[in-house]
């Protein structure tokens, strides 16, 4: 990972790619794959253009790290977009369409191939889609609609916020702002991902409070049942996860 090369290149890079790593070593969890962009450019690693890279367990002398045929935590890179050059999440949104359908196609050829590997006459679909930001929140919102599969979202940060914080700065006007980060495309997104998720991360107080407050499909009585919950000591562990499907 090329971390600190530009503004799409943070700390999310690192967190998707760790999350997706641990949760491949889980107990219960067959196969974890994150699904992102591929791209062969000379001003990227090489390896951003390989379709399959297989994430090493963290502790690789473990035998309780031992996985089956297909088994463990994988990047699968997705051609979409300009095919020999790396651009900027904002130019991406034209392009998710294309996305969807190869990350559709990714997940039907593999669910048939687990199913069979786990002699099932049935494909092994995945039980739930991950997706993290607007972007990725778009795609797993259609990809599940089309495989209803339960959908899980991380916005990691929130357009609206965003664009509030770039109004009360003053150095650009709602269109400008528009068109540098195509932000209402963002905002629709992440209302899209809200509507479809069901199950929203948080990582702060403050995401909760200041930021999806200000999407038009939050429902702050459900936040307080959620809180409510916590205080109780009521768990969110939910049941075993044989596979699951991450795009970022």
């Amino acid at each position: 990972m090329e971390l600190g090369r530009d503004s799409d290149t943070g700390g999310q890079v690192k967190y998707v790619v760790e999350l997706a790593r641990a949760l491949g070593a889980m107990p219960g969890v067959y196969r974890v794959d994150l699904l992102t962009r591929q791209v062969s450019a000379p001003d990227v690693d090489f390896t951003y253009s390989e379709p399959i890279e297989m994430l090493n367990p963290f502790d690789t002398d473990n035998p309780k790290n031992e996985i089956g045929e297909s088994g463990g935590a994988y990047i699968i890179r997705i051609p979409f977009g300009p095919k020999d050059k790396y651009i900027s999440k904002e130019l991406l949104w034209p392009h998710i369409p294309e996305f969807v359908d190869g990350a559709l196609s990714h997940i039907v050829q593999i669910s048939e191939v687990l199913g069979k590997q786990v002699g099932s006459r049935d494909p092994l679909w995945p039980v739930a889609i991950h997706g993290h930001y607007a972007d990725a929140g778009n795609s797993a919102a259609l990809l599940s609609g089309v495989l209803n599969v339960p959908m899980i979202f991380t916005g990691h940060s929130l357009g609206q916020d965003k664009l509030e914080q770039l109004l009360k700065q003053g150095r650009q006007s709602r269109e400008e702002i528009n068109a540098t980060y195509k932000i209402m495309r963002r905002i629709e997104a992440e209302e899209i991902s809200l509507d479809v998720s069901e199950v929203i991360i948080t990582s702060t107080r403050q995401e909760i409070e200041e930021q999806w407050r200000l999407c038009d499909g939050f429902d702050p009585v459900l936040e307080r049942k959620l809180r409510a919950r916590i205080k109780r000591n009521v768990n969110c562990y939910g049941r075993s996860m044989p596979r699951m499907v991450m795009t970022d």
